[in-house]
């Protein structure tokens, strides 16, 4: 069990990353910090459940965001909808150039699209590394996938990303 004491250390642990995962699966920003929120209370409720033998916070965590988000696209009935990567990405603390902004936006637009056109299976798990900053360990058992096959996969679709974003770069 986690004491109540160490639940708010947990919480600025894991918020942004947890938030950054969520983020990047919703169309919006409210419905994201709901589902997050939503996480958090139900993990701060179910705490005395947590079981450090089973596995790490985070995973326990990742798990609970993780069905969230997928009763959330289940009762919409749709496939999900991908917000803008500036917008699950940290915010720099430098402001760019109007030039530079726009550059910025068609590169994130051309990720993204790259994105998309990966499974749906390669896309959880990047979402997970990348937003989640989630190790491949703890993608691994959220996922019950071996970690040698969380690395092969990642390294896979950063490979087919690699490749389709270069061809369609070529003139």
């Amino acid at each position: 069990m986690i004491p109540s004491s160490e639940f708010a250390a947990l919480f600025e642990i894991y918020y942004p990353k947890l938030y950054g995962y969520i983020r990047s699966q919703m169309a919006d920003q409210a419905t994201a910090e709901d589902i997050t929120a939503t996480a958090f209370e139900r993990a701060y409720l179910h705490r005395h459940t947590y079981d450090a033998a089973k596995g790490s916070f985070a995973t326990w965590l990742f798990r609970i965001a993780r069905n969230l988000v997928i009763n959330h696209h289940t009762a919409a009935e749709r496939r999900p909808v991908q917000q803008e990567l500036d917008e699950a990405l940290p915010v720099s603390s430098s402001t760019p150039s109007p030039e530079q902004h726009l550059l910025q936006q068609e590169q994130q637009l051309h990720l993204q699209a790259g994105l998309n056109r990966l499974s749906n299976r390669d896309q959880e798990i990047i979402h997970l590394r990348f937003f989640g900053q989630l190790q491949n360990r703890e993608i691994a058992r959220l996922l019950d996938l071996n970690e040698k096959t969380v690395s092969v996969i990642i390294l896979r679709a950063l490979q087919k990303l690699k490749t389709r974003l270069e061809a369609e770069n070529r003139p």
